[in-house]
């Protein structure tokens, strides 16, 4: 009895010895499956640190085939194996990593949801106006959409039209601005899920007034609008009239040659807003009969004749007369002589001359030079 019960613990602990030492499955691997418009797929693995730098085998099947078939074609990454690519269609793949001793990652998947499509080739571009119309060869597999993304060089993003054939009219464009287009295939999420991939983009083309262009690099400046030169004008004549405005203010002399000093009235009234608040009909009564003195410069001064001048200059004249009537007429007495005597003022067809404080008087047989 005793051996009995020996032999079944022996036999237990066997049993599990003999499970211990089959190969394990590990999810210590993330995989990466691209199926390429279902005409190849690629495998790619990314290990931890302990099976890094280790060569991996991968087996696969399709359509419910046992992967028995070894990998055609390894990636490898400084020596080691970091994937797998091999023929496919729309099919199901069963796949398996395994190490050297244990198997790594074993897996039953739908390639479709792992599809990426081709890029657009040959796009036709057909310009009307301000539309352009872009047609391509559409791929042979159903489900998909074609996006093209487009934008000027004033653009920051990419503006983006789809549609389910390769057929999209794209409509505002301006014939003047350069304009870069590229397009790309997708898949729908109702046929294939969210899984899938993009296509790669189609290599980028310039166009300008409907004319396939080099680049769009010359020209960067684009012919400007009339909005946009109307907006630049304003800009550039507020900026002058600033600095002028600055200039002005800074230049003592041409500030008060454009503006001059405009004088306070309360100097010109005084009292007017001291005492009378402005009110200048208070402020006139007041000062009715108050004059100020003011300072006349640069008056003509009036000419006053003194009256010793004059006499003396009388007599001078009438002692000359004197002497030339003696000469002339001797026998003339002194009645006679008294009673034509010239009276005391000015003698006649003479005028008085000032200049500065000089008099002269003249006769009409007199000049000055001046």
């Amino acid at each position: 009895m005793r051996r009995v019960l020996w032999d079944c613990v022996a036999v237990i602990l066997l049993g599990d010895l003999v499970t211990s030492r089959e190969p394990e499955i590990r999810n210590n691997v993330s995989i990466q499956i691209i199926n390429f418009n279902f005409e190849r797929t690629q495998v790619k693995w990314n290990v931890s640190d302990y099976l890094m730098k280790k060569n991996l085998t991968f087996l696969y099947g399709l359509d419910k085939a046992s992967p028995s078939k070894q990998c055609p074609h390894y990636i490898l990454d400084q020596g080691y194996t970091v994937g797998c690519v091999f023929k496919t269609g729309d099919q199901k793949l069963t796949y398996l990593l395994k190490g050297e001793d244990r198997i790594i990652e074993r897996k039953n998947v739908r390639l479709r949801n792992y599809l990426k499509p081709n890029s657009p080739t040959n796009l036709n571009f057909t310009w009307r106006e301000d539309s352009v119309t872009i047609r391509c060869p559409e791929l042979s597999i159903d489900g998909l959409s074609y996006e093209i993304h487009y934008k000027s060089t004033f653009d920051q993003e990419w503006q983006l039209n789809r549609n389910k054939t390769c057929d999209i009219k794209i409509d505002g464009l301006n014939s003047e601005k350069c304009y870069f287009f590229r397009g790309r295939v997708t898949t729908r999420m109702a046929l294939y899920g969210s899984k899938t991939y993009p296509s790669d983009w189609s290599p980028v083309t310039h166009w300008r007034r409907s004319k396939l262009e080099d680049s769009c690099s010359n020209n960067a400046v684009e012919k400007l609008s009339p909005k946009y030169i109307y907006l630049i004008t304003s800009l550039v004549i507020l900026l002058a009239i600033f600095l002028l405005f600055l200039f002005l203010r800074k230049s003592a002399r041409i500030k008060k040659l454009f503006m001059p000093v405009v004088p306070d009235p309360k100097y010109s009234f005084p009292g007017l807003f001291d005492y009378h608040k402005g009110n200048f009909q208070e402020w006139i009564q007041d000062t009715e009969n108050v004059t100020s003195p003011n300072k006349v410069e640069h008056l003509e001064q009036e000419c006053v004749i003194e009256e010793g001048l004059i006499e003396e200059l009388t007599k001078k004249e009438t002692k000359d007369k004197e002497g030339k009537s003696s000469q002339e007429y001797p026998q003339l007495n002194e009645d006679n002589l008294s009673s034509n005597q010239a009276p005391a003022g000015p003698p006649q067809g003479s005028t008085t001359i000032c200049l500065g404080d000089l008099k002269f008087v003249m006769n009409d047989n007199m000049y000055v030079v001046l």
